[in-house]
């Protein structure tokens, strides 16, 4: 089952991590004002948990840690001292855990004793 979900204030639909990332792009290409300004902040609050952890594109995890990061002043997180209950914190930490479970899940076993213990020897 395909999920969409809508950023608040806007006609933008994403169902993907990548999407997300596209909508960013699109609200921050905007005419600066305070209704671009809402629509940012609306778009990182509306990143939600459930997307992240169905994520396997292991770019766009990292594309949307960037912005979340680093990308336009209403996207990103907040500067230090401030980030304890922005929404973002949250969902950054969730970005960051995917990105380290994506990281494992494409390291090969090593073929050690272990690997020999479970697998043979291959012969």
């Amino acid at each position: 089952m395909r999920y969409e979900y809508r950023t608040p204030g806007t006609n933008l639909w994403w169902g993907s991590v990548a999407a997300w990332c596209r909508a960013a792009h699109q609200i921050d290409a905007r005419r600066a004002s305070r209704h671009r300004n809402a629509a940012l902040v609306a778009h990182a609050a509306a990143f939600p948990r459930a997307l992240i952890d169905i994520q396997e594109n292991a770019a766009a995890i990292h594309h949307a840690l960037e912005l979340l990061k680093y990308g336009p002043p209403s996207l990103r997180r907040p500067q230090r001292g401030h980030r304890a209950d922005h929404p973002t914190t949250a969902i950054i930490m969730w970005l960051a855990n995917r990105r380290a479970v994506l990281a494992r899940l494409a390291d090969e076993i090593p073929e050690g004793d272990n690997y020999r213990a479970i697998h043979g020897s291959g012969d």
